[in-house]
This record gives C-alpha cells, sequence and structure tokens, in this order.
C-alpha cells in the first residue's frame, strides 16, 4: 500500500488502481484537489482499507487482479459499515455496459479515464458535498474503534458469503417472477406467490386482501385450526381497514382458502396466539393494490434475515399480484357491471342459453326471478343519481346473499335485477324469491337524510313447468309475471304462467 503524507482536517480518499502509473496520476490529481490520498493495489487491499481506516470516498478501477471494482463496490454497498461512504468506478473503457453495471452495483458516480482523469477530482468534490462528508460521517481519528482488523482471508469469506446470499435472493425473485405465466385465475397465481413466501419465512398463515377487488386470498402453512385460522382471517382484514372504503365488512370479502384439510382441525395449544405478525402494503402505480399478512404463533419468527428477504421479494410479489389482478380484470369487465360487479346483460343472456340447453339435454329443472327496485325514480330524482348507484350496489350485495353459489345473478339493466337458478323447480324459486323480498324490505339502505327502507317487485318463471319452448321464452314469461307484479300493488312476488 501507498500513502501520501496524512493531514488532518482534510477529506481522505481511498483509491483502488493496479497500475503503478496509475496510482501515481491518480494521487497527485487529487491531492492537488486537497485530498488526503490512500492507495490500495487491488481489490482484496481495497476492502480490507475500507473497513479498517473509513474513508470519506473511495475511487475504484474497474478492472483489476483478485476482485474487480464489480465486486468491491457490491461488497462495500452490501454492509451497513461502508454503504453510506459514495464511490467513483474509474475506467479505461468509455463503454455503456460499463457504466451501467458500475451504477447497478451501488456507484455513486462513473469517470472514464483520460490521460488527465478530467472529472475525477470535481466528481469527488460533487460526491463530498453532496453527502456532507465531513458532518455526516466518523472521521478518521475514530475508524479502528469502528471497524475491525480484516485479513484477506476474512474479505475472502465476506465475498463468499455475499455471493451465497445473492444467489438465494436470486433463486427466490426468479421463482416468484415466474409465476405471471402460472394461470389466467387471479386466486391461484396469489396463492401461489403466498407458498413460496411461506417457504422462505417463518409464517404459519399468510394472505394478500386486494383492496379493489375485496378479494382475500389465504395459504395455511402449517397446522393451526380453525380458531387460530379464523383469527389470521380477521387480522388480515384489520391490517388493510385502511385501505378499504369507509364500512367495508368482511362479510364483504370473497375469500380464497389454500390448505391441507386437516391444518384446520383439531386443537393446537401452541397456537392460541399470534406471537409475530408482519404487515407489507403492495404498491403499484402510486396506490395500495393490496396487503400481504404474516402470522406465526412463534415470538420473534420474523428476525432481520426474513424481513431482509421479504425486502427482496416485495417488488417482484407485488409484480406478479399486480399483474393477475389486472389480467383478470380485463376478463372480468368484458362480463360484469362495472357498478355492482354482477355478471351484465349480455354475458347473462349466454349463460342462460347455455343453461337451458343443458337442462333440456338432461331433463332437468331451471328457473328464473327477475327483480325490480320500486318507486326508483323517486330515488334517484329525491337523492340525486350518486346515492342511486350506491343503493344499487347495495341491493345487489343483498340478493347476493340470498341465493347459491351455484346461481347466476345479473343487474339486467337500470334498477332490474335477474337470477338463473340451474335444477330448481318453480316452488322452490318461489321460496327463494319471497326470502329475498324480505331481506330487502327489511334491510336499511344509506341516504343523505339517514337509513332509508324500500321494496321489490319479482317475476318467477320456470322450466319445464311453464309453456316454455326456449330460453327467450323463459325471460319473457318471468318479465311478464315482473310486470303484473309491479301492475297489482309491488312489493310481491308473482309466479308466470304455468302449463
Amino acid at each position: 500500500m501507498e500513502a501520501a503524507q496524512p493531514q488532518e482536517n482534510k477529506y481522505r480518499v481511498l483509491v483502488a488502481e493496479d497500475s503503478p502509473t496509475q496510482r501515481q496520476i491518480i494521487m497527485s490529481v487529487l491531492s492537488h484537489e486537497g485530498f488526503d490520498v490512500v492507495l490500495a493495489c487491488d481489490g482484496i487491499e481495497a476492502v480490507t482499507q475500507a473497513f479498517s481506516m473509513n474513508p470519506d470516498i473511495i475511487v475504484l478501477d474497474i478492472e483489476m487482479p483478485r476482485m474487480n471494482g464489480y465486486q468491491v463496490c457490491r461488497l462495500l454497498k452490501d454492509d451497513r459499515r461502508t454503504a453510506h461512504i459514495p464511490v467513483v468506478m474509474l475506467t479505461s473503457r468509455s463503454q455503456e455496459t460499463d457504466k451501467f453495471w458500475g451504477l447497478k452495483t451501488g456507484a455513486d458516480r462513473y469517470v472514464t479515464k483520460d490521460f488527465k482523469l478530467t472529472g475525477l477530482g470535481s466528481s469527488v468534490h460533487e460526491l463530498l458535498e453532496e453527502r456532507g462528508t465531513a458532518a455526516a460521517f466518523p472521521r478518521r481519528g475514530v475508524a479502528h474503534s469502528l471497524f475491525s482488523k480484516q485479513d484477506e482471508a476474512d474479505v475472502l469469506s465476506r465475498v463468499n458469503d455475499l455471493l451465497d446470499r445473492k444467489l438465494y435472493e436470486a433463486t427466490i425473485i426468479n421463482e416468484i417472477s415466474k409465476l405471471n405465466t402460472l394461470s389466467e385465475d387471479c386466486a391461484i397465481t396469489v396463492s401461489s406467490v403466498l407458498t413460496v413466501i411461506a417457504k422462505v419465512t417463518d409464517c404459519y398463515v399468510c394472505s394478500v386482501l386486494l383492496v379493489d377487488e375485496l378479494e382475500l386470498v389465504m395459504h395455511v402453512h402449517n397446522a393451526v385450526g380453525k380458531e387460530y385460522f379464523d383469527l389470521s382471517k380477521s387480522q388480515a382484514f384489520e391490517a388493510a381497514t385502511e385501505y378499504l372504503l369507509p364500512g367495508t365488512t368482511m362479510n364483504e370479502l370473497t375469500e380464497t382458502v389454500d390448505a391441507d384439510p386437516v391444518f384446520l382441525e383439531g386443537e393446537h395449544p401452541e397456537c392460541d396466539s399470534f406471537g409475530s405478525v408482519l404487515t407489507i402494503p403492495l404498491m403499484a402505480r402510486g396506490k395500495t393494490i393490496g396487503v400481504l399478512t404474516l402470522n406465526s404463533p412463534k415470538t420473534d419468527a420474523f428476525i432481520e434475515d426474513i424481513r431482509q428477504v421479504l425486502d427482496i421479494l416485495e417488488y417482484p410479489a407485488t409484480v406478479v399480484v399486480d399483474n393477475a389482478r389486472l389480467h383478470e380484470g380485463t376478463k372480468r369487465l368484458a362480463v360484469t357491471d362495472g357498478l355492482t360487479r354482477l355478471f351484465n346483460h349480455r354475458h347473462f343472456y349466454e349463460l342462460l342459453e347455455q343453461e337451458f340447453l343443458r337442462t333440456k339435454r338432461y331433463n332437468t329443472q331451471l328457473a328464473m326471478i327477475m327483480i325490480d327496485i320500486d318507486y326508483f325514480k323517486h330515488i334517484n330524482d329525491t337523492y340525486g343519481h350518486q346515492v342511486g348507484d350506491d343503493i344499487l350496489k347495495s341491493m345487489a350485495i343483498v340478493i347476493q346473499r340470498q341465493v347459491r353459489d351455484v346461481d347466476v345473478l345479473a343487474r339486467y339493466g337500470g334498477e332490474e335485477f335477474a337470477v338463473l337458478m340451474p335444477q330448481t323447480a318453480l316452488i322452490q324459486a318461489e321460496t327463494v324469491a319471497e326470502r329475498i323480498r324480505q331481506a330487502v324490505e327489511h334491510n336499511e339502505f344509506d341516504a343523505p337524510e339517514g337509513k332509508i327502507r324500500l321494496t321489490i317487485s319479482l317475476g318467477i318463471a320456470a322450466y319445464p313447468e311453464c309453456d316454455i319452448g326456449n330460453q327467450t321464452g323463459l325471460v319473457q314469461v318471468a318479465d311478464a309475471a315482473l310486470y303484473e307484479a309491479k301492475k297489482s300493488g309491488k312489493n310481491k312476488v308473482v309466479v308466470g304462467g304455468v302449463k
């Protein structure tokens, strides 16, 4: 190692350069600028000196023996003790790839060598001024109390550890990133992301709550029992509450659970409470698209190493989740009503045709309920269309709670809804229709002046009980029955013409 005579109150610059001639030129340039220069002959020596003497700034040649400038920069920037030190990359080549990789390894500035090293002195001055080195960082008088002596074996060991960790990180990122093409189903993709996260963390249950979609996807990685699982579900909802619309309840969420059934059975005394909970908002395009929640009954489950892994995974996981929801959202827009998120009129007719053909082929039953909100024009005229839209959304939720998962619920148009009920007889459909009518009648809807009550009229048709030959006839009979219900006083159920 070569060094100029140190002088107090000067900034100390560590220069790593393998060429003796270049070392002397660099030392001359920087000394003339008023810096205290320490010279290292290769990458290993540069790392050793960086840890032992705590320089104010480091200048690295890219092409050096034993350890090149990229590797030195990556190692120093990865260590919290030296990450703050500005690094200037110095090379005789002017290729853009050198600049790209230099900056990607964490370098703060890139200077191309020329005969007079034009720009080196000014770059060092600018970086020191930007970083406020003299005020912000320890001076060399206390360097030895902060940094332990590093020998060559220790440096090489740290390099190997860094390479192992980077390989591990790259492998995890690759595992997450390749899920982009896994499935067209958003829930399946998100569940797969959670599976990878669960494997590399010490969590028992992890979940993502998609904010706009009100969809909760959960992955259970260990046997926890039903009580702990229910607590996890509540915790995931609470963690996302600040990102949801005011008044949103857990009942509005669509849930997808990826769990071995035995994981949710029996008693597990160790899972009586949360020992550790970690929540990470997933940000894309300036907004929170979802909330990732991990929990474990173990205390301090999410140690620093685990948090570092999650910091690395946060971005690629967010990209995969966002892509999955956007892809599914595009498909959903084609078949759903944008206001109520029910199937739209066009898709309802597509499903109606499929169900009617299936019903005839297998000689089963099919029922349809047409629903219209009574006096809805008065609502719009009195409170405005925004309140009317809010009531339509609430109405969709009320009706949806009264029908089966296999039933098809659609916004037929305006204030009308339609329910298609496979393998359902007329008398069963009448029971469901009456249940829907009562649920709406007893529900309180929000309005500017407080809660209001609404009623609905319903018309029913069924195949083969009604005189129907095709799916169009089913709609016509149900619509005629709805018209009769409206005409004869509203707030009632009317059955269409039976054979």
